[in-house]
């Protein structure tokens, strides 16, 4: 058996394990390996990140960038995301390229709600003042030939080298890439190896600023980041926002209506201007 045959077994053994020593264990034994990571540097023209509004704050507006941002509640986040630990907020968004991704991760119906009809979100910009070194979640070889970009990567990643050793690393990698790639609900899936594997990289390589994957609910022809909060601090800068109701008008298809812009901001304040 190869050694990342045995790697992979007890990964998905302590996946399924509902223990509270399963996750530690599991970031313990991605840790330990020497994972090769694959990273690209970018400068989009424009981030964005999308918040829903609730029934209890649907009619009224955020006032500040911050509420728009990674969150800072730690003390609420109980949960692992797909790249997040709990009590850790981290900044998922989108490129100006990716607008209607940033709208399939967010609007509640592709996240099984079939009885959405309309959605209220505030979408936040952002300026990029400086480059991003982004790590690469590589498709895998289930969702290989949705996007172009992606695939030209791992063409020239498996090309990289040929020697029995690494090609054990890409068999471990593939499985890792593969739990980018499930749909939490539909494969009664979590998020524990995922957002280990993403700590493995924050923590392995610090010189990287987040990671950008293939969306799950764009069935891979979208692409999210997430940044690290530190690297939104010192790298964006907020330049306004909008809100806007989406309503359905088909299955899974939305038309975007009732827009406000906002039309100042105020950075000494961190203070939007809706007026």
């Amino acid at each position: 058996m190869k050694v990342s045959d045995e790697i992979i077994a007890k990964l998905s053994k302590l996946k399924i394990d509902n223990s509270i020593s399963s996750y530690p264990h599991i970031k313990n034994i991605i840790k330990n390996q020497r994972i090769p990571v694959v990273f690209n540097e970018i400068r989009p023209f424009k981030i964005i990140r999308y918040r829903s509004h609730n029934e209890t704050n649907k009619n009224e507006f955020f006032k500040s960038s911050e509420e728009l941002s990674y969150r800072t509640d730690i003390l609420n986040i109980n949960k692992l995301g797909r790249a997040n630990e709990s009590g850790q907020g981290l900044f998922y968004c989108n490129d100006n390229k990716n607008q209607n991704t940033g709208i399939t991760e967010i609007v509640s119906v592709f996240r099984g709600n079939k009885e959405s009809e309309d959605e209220v979100l505030t979408i936040g910009t952002w300026d990029v003042k400086e480059n991003l070194r982004l790590a690469i979640i590589l498709p895998s070889n289930e969702t290989i030939g949705i996007n172009k970009e992606f695939d030209e990567m791992k063409e020239h990643f498996n090309q990289f080298d040929k020697s029995p050793e690494f090609e054990d690393l890409k068999n471990l990698l593939e499985y890792l890439a593969n739990e980018y790639t499930l749909d939490i609900e539909k494969h009664n899936s979590n998020y524990k190896i995922s957002c280990a594997y993403s700590m493995y990289i924050k923590e392995r390589f610090p010189e990287l600023d987040g990671i950008m994957y293939a969306s799950v609910k764009s069935e891979y022809q979208g692409v999210n980041i997430v940044l690290w909060p530190e690297v939104v601090d010192e790298k964006l800068e907020f330049v306004g926002a909008r809100k806007s109701v989406f309503k359905k008008v088909k299955h899974k298809t939305f038309v975007e209506e009732q827009i406000k812009e906002s039309i100042g901001y105020n950075l000494e304040n961190d203070e939007i201007n809706w007026e």
